[in-house]
């Protein structure tokens, strides 16, 4: 008997926004991935690689990942053919719009499709296809005032400058914990060794958190600050700025407005009247301040948890106003835009704000970027007569555990007509499913680091191969995409993919002297490629990099970058402003009308009473939402859904290590084990995201019987950030007390 012969395939790793370079040792006869390393080539990541590097690999194999499309029956699940599958969903599909109207069908769209570019691609076409507005996606609960933040700012809701880690001598972070998240709308592999190398050229980090966390751990200083008060400490240091006339714009000086207004607005907000909100002393926020305004390359940084916040557009808009009057905003060491090969940060004509052009039937809350706000889906999907829900397509996403009121959401749907879900497992959401449409893993299908190489740290391009064969009559996601959009609109799939490309050229080709000419040279041109990866060579070829289909002869080309095993680094960040600005005369408006207009709301909140007790998220280095938790080697160890409670707390409260405790809020409550550490601010607990593995129904039986804990969105309401309408997860009140008479 011969042994088999091994195979090195270098890729990228697909599981967070880092997307390290990876080695993997294969075993094509047996289709089996032997191991995987760090790339010690790639020169983004140098061989780093943390815990979730092998996660893709263990969804491969996972037992309980579907293969084949399923049919929920009175006595279980049964398998059913493709044609099958999709016929049912596109004709049920179809007859529900046609009897209910288009917005009687809704739309989830979870957060593992931003690391599938084929996905990616074809997601616009699905979306215009559905026209649905009862559109949602885990955006709401994640990084959605950053966008609207950055659209106001700079006219594009992507557009989303990060900190220049290599060339900053002063980082301060606030509501991030890059050492867990490997850097979150900042792409930086092995953030451990950047902030280390930056402390060894004499820089300093500052990290600003209700939690010392792993990051505050191996900073300089960390500070408390309590939880929804950021926005309050920002606009004081705002007002910090003008008072000691350390405004300094610099080289977008002539083409940034409103700074006279804006110094108006901050000027109620001292460093003395936000003391008590933020917890932090009025001295030290002067230091602060003074001490970034002193660094010769200082920048801020803020992520999540300014987000998911009561002021989260208004926090995020700050951060973001401070750079720039700072002079900190496209300059090497503060905060840079990246330039992707794949051209999405070009320039383009300006369009108006997309905000409020319809509102939830419900509640009457507008619409951004074309979605409603996730934490409203229940009451979306409850409603009745003529505004009722028939149906919901989710893809890739578990909204049951990842929005707030997850248990109504599940209610919801089980008094839908028909649920549809593209997923590969039977998890808490897709188990209420009608028909579930599996897709091919990661490693069944080619990929490209798409929408996060539009933020970070070194402008790259990354392309990872397809590793085995995808099996026998199996589908991409994107393909499930097309087939149903087709379905539903009586045409066939290859079609709607043709006129997807033809509209694609007719867009890019219609400044050329003779459009169609150029449209016929690019399909010529790209013909040896298929889908997804042709409009990526296209894309590739027309980027700033690009070979422009023979103008530029030495530039990319998806061959060149396929060719590159390790990745082609592209350099550092470069200045990019007023160049990539899509706003209306290219000029940055500092007091767009829609955040001021939410400012006498913090006003208001300001003079409000402090909370007794309040609740923050957090994550762990081996989750990533509520992905991994059916994997065995990521369900190992100790219990980690637990409470954190400061010490004083645990003390007047009666909690003790190790114990249950009961946390409640206005919507409800959870018994969860309590660890007593110093790293909680005092007044403040910490629950973390993505479990609540307890549903019955669920087919991840791993994650239900080792891993289980319970659901944080379950404690929490659908108050939201009122301009973006992100869900409130951080700064929740509640109330803990000990659960006795348990063994």
């Amino acid at each position: 008997m011969t042994e088999s012969a091994t195979e090195t395939i270098y890729r990228s790793c697909p599981t967070c926004e880092a997307s390290c370079g990876l080695v993997l040792e294969v075993d094509q006869d047996a289709r089996q991935v032997i191991s995987i390393k760090g790339d010690a080539d790639d020169p983004r990541s140098r061989g780093y690689v943390c815990a979730k590097s092998q996660a893709f690999n263990h969804i491969h194999e996972d037992p309980e990942r579907l293969r084949e499309p399923v049919r929920r029956t009175a006595d279980g699940w049964e398998s059913i053919s493709w044609e099958e599958a999709l016929s049912e969903v596109g004709e049920r599909l179809h007859g529900i719009r046609e009897q209910y109207g288009k917005d009687a069908i809704a739309m989830y769209y979870g957060n593992p499709n931003g690391h599938n570019f084929n996905t990616q691609i074809y997601t616009e076409l699905f979306i215009n296809m559905l026209n649905t507005e009862r559109f949602f996606s885990a955006g709401s609960v994640d990084q959605q005032p950053k966008n609207l933040a950055c659209e106001l700012l700079y006219g594009n809701a992507w557009l989303i400058p990060v900190p220049d880690l290599e060339r900053t001598d002063f980082l301060v972070c606030m509501g991030g914990n890059p050492l867990v998240s490997q850097g979150s709308l900042l792409g930086a592999p092995d953030i451990k060794a950047r902030l280390q190398e930056l402390h060894e050229r004499g820089g300093r980090t500052v990290v600003l958190d209700p939690r010392r966390t792993e990051t505050a751990e191996v900073a300089q200083q960390h500070l408390f600050i309590r939880p929804g008060s950021d926005a309050f400490l920002l606009l004081a240091w705002v007002n910090e700025l003008f008072s000691n006339d350390w405004v300094t714009v610099g080289a977008l000086a002539p083409i940034v407005d409103g700074v006279m207004e804006l110094r108006q607005l901050v000027a109620p907000y001292t460093a003395a009247s936000v003391a008590a909100v933020t917890g932090i002393d009025a001295a030290t926020i002067r230091q602060l301040v003074a001490d970034f305004h002193a660094a010769d390359n200082p920048v801020l940084y803020g992520r999540i948890g300014l987000c998911t916040q009561e002021f989260g557009t208004v926090a995020s808009w700050l951060v973001e106003v401070i750079n720039i009057l700072s002079g900190r905003l496209d300059v090497p060491g503060g905060s840079m835009i990246a330039r992707p090969a794949t051209g999405q940060n070009e320039p383009l004509p300006y369009q108006p704000l997309k905000h409020g052009r319809w509102k939830s039937r419900a509640r009457g809350f507008p619409e951004y970027m074309g979605m409603l706000p996730a934490s409203l889906m229940a009451e979306e999907l409850s409603c009745e007569g003529a505004d009722a829900v028939h149906a919901l397509i989710t893809v890739a996403g578990n909204p049951v555990l990842s929005v707030p009121n997850g248990k109504a959401v599940r209610s919801a749907m089980e008094k839908l007509d028909f649920v549809v879900a593209l997923d590969f497992y039977i998890n808490e959401t897709t188990a209420a499913a009608d028909i579930i449409l599996p897709s091919t893993t990661q490693l069944e299908h080619s990929n490209y680091d798409f929408l996060f190489s539009a933020f970070c740290q070194r402008n790259f391009a990354r392309y990872s191969p397809q590793v085995f064969a995808a099996a026998d009559d199996s589908r991409e996601q994107y393909e499930l995409l097309l087939e149903v959009a087709a379905r539903m609109n009586g045409m066939e799939a290859a079609d709607l993919n043709a006129m997807m490309l033809d509209g694609m050229l007719a867009q890019i080709c219609a400044a050329a002297a003779d459009p169609e000419a150029r449209a016929a040279q690019i399909k010529a041109a790209t013909e040896q490629y298929r889908d997804s990866e042709r409009f990526l060579d296209i894309l590739l070829r027309l980027g700033p990099y690009g070979d422009q289909f023979g103008d530029n002869p030495d530039g990319l080309t998806l061959a060149k970058v396929s060719a590159a095993e390790h990745g082609i680094d592209l350099g550092p960040l470069q200045s990019m402003l007023p160049h990539a600005l899509r706003t209306e005369n290219k000029r940055i408006n500092l007091v767009p009308a829609l955040i001021v207009n939410d400012l006498p709301r913090a006003a208001l909140a300001l003079q409000r009473p402090l909370p007794d007790l309040v609740m923050v998220g957090r994550r762990h280095i081996r989750d990533m939402n509520s992905w991994l938790h059916n994997l065995v080697p990521y369900a190992r160890g100790k219990n980690r859904c637990t409470l954190l409670v400061n010490p004083q707390d645990a003390t007047r409260l009666a909690l003790h290590e190790g114990q249950p405790a009961e946390i409640t809020t206005a919507v409800g409550s959870q018994v969860l084990e309590v660890v007593v550490s110093d790293e909680m601010m005092p007044g403040v607990v910490s629950f973390p995201h993505g479990f609540g593995h307890t549903y019955a129904d669920s087919g991840q039986s791993t994650a239900r019987q080792r891993l289980p804990g319970v659901s944080a969105n379950d404690l929490v309401d659908e108050t939201l950030d009122v301009p973006s309408g992100t869900s409130v997860v951080n700064g929740v009140p509640v109330s803990v007390k000990p659960v006795t008479g348990v063994p």
